[in-house]
């Protein structure tokens, strides 16, 4: 157990410590309208076309989508390594 749980449960503060905070905050990361799929839209738009495609085939069973799965990770990798390394300000959303 923490320290900071341990001193707060028996007193030793008034007001819990932030370090504790066990929140989750979700990114709209599958959002049409997010960076990560403008990403994607820009680098990979033919994999990103039919791994969609596919999806909306199989009810959004990504199970029998694997093999388009696979080739859109490939690309979506390669993009995101010349995103993150492109420098300050090339990329801003």
């Amino acid at each position: 157990m923490p320290m900071e749980n341990m001193v707060h449960m028996f007193g030793g503060t008034k007001k819990k410590s932030t370090l504790v905070d066990e929140r989750v905050i979700y990114f709209a990361r599958e959002d049409d309208d997010s960076p990560r799929q403008d990403i994607l839209g820009k680098f990979c738009t033919e994999s990103l076309k039919d791994f969609r495609t596919c999806m909306a085939a199989n009810s959004n069973d990504e199970n029998k989508c694997l093999e388009p799965k696979g080739v859109l990770d490939k690309c979506a990798s390669a993009a995101f390594k010349e995103v993150n390394g492109a420098g300050p300000g090339k990329w801003v959303y």
